[in-house]
């Protein structure tokens, strides 16, 4: 179920409603619980039944590190749930490359049979979800011990189970333990929130989509200018999609009682690469820090080993997003940003370099470097990059699209950016206020949305 279909709104007013009514606080996670198996289940029935064994399993597994600290058992996690995703997510990729260096035709046998291997809904995400779970535990980060139950709470928690943010058991499982009653803030926040995250995805996300998807079909067809307009233009398109995603997933835990963590704090705004990566996809890039940078040894190695680390970790960042070499060269791309960045730091750059300390020349490199970042990420091959990237350098002549419409879309969605930064802790106004403007913004959400809507589309991160 999509979040912003007919269906996920009568399916969540139907548990908001049961929820709610429920007098106890542990009937109220049976029936949280019940909901995220049907919200799943809903997919595919026969990956669910898959889903809940990993979760046994695994269950299994972080019992015996919480009781015994024994590293065969960690062992055991980190082989198992990359295993999983492995065979789901990366089979044709790693055959491909074994065909190719091998010369044996394996993918063209394997891609003729009847067989086929479908990537299941959120494997990324709850693999992640895990890993990061177990591995607290062995490092004693998180030592309360819980149940089988609260466990597939914590992992299957649907308002954030198909695209994240990426949680920590001490974000969640603390929350599991007390009485959660219903407060009127938390409802108003997870009202604000619902309504930003379906104005990013179906009034600008969904928008922009509709206007540069052709584009990277056939980019040959295009002149540079609209090449250009298309790395851009999908630059903030992602943008308003997953960060959208996010905002409907943290107002729904809201009005349930529950606070997951942010992901994004207006990363357009930034003024250097990695102060982007400290506000883009955050429960990622800090996953990537805490379970592959620092084992790697992090920034105390020597130099040399430091930028090694920083883009390894950006490189299987790039593969995590999936089983394609644009995401593997995409991934390589910020991490060598990175390591130029630290290199310019070290050697004092900024001081040969005046415009390099200007915070307005830091943004602006930022965000250019963000954009053909993205250009990477969405291409189809890399071979169609190069092509565009030729056509916007050599401002090739072909089919233009220019419209008004990308301009407002993208200047509405830098706003959007903007009240992200400066309201990061959801002060709203006074509660009379409140009342009176929320049902009021809701009715002119539903008027654009049914103006302006071009239909619900699936969230880009749900590939993934």
């Amino acid at each position: 179920m999509i979040f912003t279909s007919i269906s996920f709104l009568a399916f969540f007013l139907i548990i908001y409603s049961i929820y709610w009514l429920l007098p106890s606080y542990r009937s109220k996670k049976i029936c949280l619980l019940f909901a995220s198996m049907f919200f799943y289940a809903s997919w595919n029935l026969g990956f669910f039944l898959h889903f809940l064994l990993m979760i046994v399993m695994n269950y299994w597994i972080v019992l015996h590190v919480y009781r015994t600290g024994a590293k065969k058992y960690l062992v055991l996690a980190v082989v198992l749930n990359l295993i999983n995703l492995g065979f789901f997510k990366y089979f044709y990729f790693f055959t491909e490359i074994v065909s190719d260096i091998s010369g044996l035709p394996l993918l063209q046998s394997l891609k003729s049979s009847s067989f086929k291997i479908i990537l299941p809904l959120a494997i990324s995400f709850y693999t992640f979800q895990i890993l990061a779970f177990t591995v607290d535990v062995y490092r004693k980060k998180f030592q309360q011990e819980i149940g089988l139950f609260d466990y597939t709470v914590f992992i299957m928690f649907f308002p954030q189970l198909i695209a994240g943010p990426i949680m920590r058991p001490e974000d969640f499982i603390p929350q599991l333990k007390g009485e959660e009653k219903l407060s009127l803030d938390s409802q108003y926040k997870g009202m604000f929130l619902i309504g930003v995250g379906v104005i990013k995805k179906v009034l600008i996300a969904d928008n922009l989509a509709f206007i540069i998807d052709p584009i990277w079909v056939k980019p040959e067809d295009y002149s540079g200018l609209t090449c250009l307009l298309a790395f851009h233009a999908f630059s903030w398109q992602i943008y308003c999609d997953f960060s959208g995603y996010t905002d409907i997933a943290r107002g729904v835990a809201f009005l349930l009682g529950y606070q997951i963590p942010e992901n994004f704090k207006a990363p357009f705004l930034a003024t250097s690469p990695s102060e982007c990566w400290q506000r883009w996809h955050i429960t990622l890039s800090s996953w990537m820090r805490d379970y592959i940078y620092i084992p790697l040894g992090g920034s105390r190695v020597a130099e040399a080993r430091h930028h090694f680390n920083t883009i390894v970790t950006f490189t299987l960042g790039g593969l995590w997003h999936g089983a394609s070499w644009n995401f593997v060269i995409w991934g390589f791309y910020h991490g060598c940003i990175l390591s130029v960045e630290r290199l310019g730091k070290k050697f004092s750059l900024d001081k040969i370099l005046p415009l390099s300390s200007s915070k307005f020349f830091g943004w602006l490199f930022t965000y250019h470097i963000f954009i053909w970042g993205a250009g990477i990420f969405r291409t189809s091959s890399m071979g169609d990059f190069l092509i565009m990237a030729k056509a916007i350098f050599a401002n090739t002549p072909g089919k233009v699209v220019l419209t008004e419409t990308v301009g407002y879309l993208c200047f509405f969605a830098l706003l959007l950016q903007i009240i992200e930064y400066k309201n990061r802790k959801l002060t709203l106004p006074m509660q009379k206020i409140k009342v009176i403007l929320m049902p009021l913004a809701y009715l002119l959400l539903i008027f654009l949305v049914g103006l302006l809507g071009v239909g619900s589309k699936e969230f880009v991160y749900f590939q993934f």
